[in-house]
């Protein structure tokens, strides 16, 4: 996976078995940098938080539970809310690879 900068956005570019992807390098939780994260499989996987998202189709696969015993009382499930990942259009020919930035989804 590699970070380019294009048209003022950090775009994180990566292929996996042979396919391309392309999305904000921004965490829909809470904005951390998702090129410090893990690639597993389909996903990616946050550093911050440990939310996952499928790289293909932006959804959130999997949040991770921070219950700690049975007495936990989330104080603030909004801050628990994700929204997915801002995927763009990317194309491989000949040529090179073609990244079409795209507005919020």
């Amino acid at each position: 996976m590699s970070v380019f900068g294009i048209e003022g956005k950090d775009i994180l570019v990566g292929r996996k078995n042979g396919k391309l992807f392309a999305f904000d390098n921004s965490c829909p939780h809470r904005g951390a940098s998702l090129s410090k994260g893990q690639l597993d499989g389909e996903k990616i996987i946050c550093y911050m938080h440990g939310y996952e998202y499928n790289v293909f189709d932006g959804r959130l696969v999997t949040m991770k539970s921070w219950k700690k015993e049975s007495s936990w009382i989330e104080q603030n499930p909004e801050w628990r809310k994700s929204g997915q990942l801002i995927l763009h259009n990317i194309l491989e020919d000949e040529k090179g690879v073609f990244i079409e930035v795209l507005s919020k989804q």
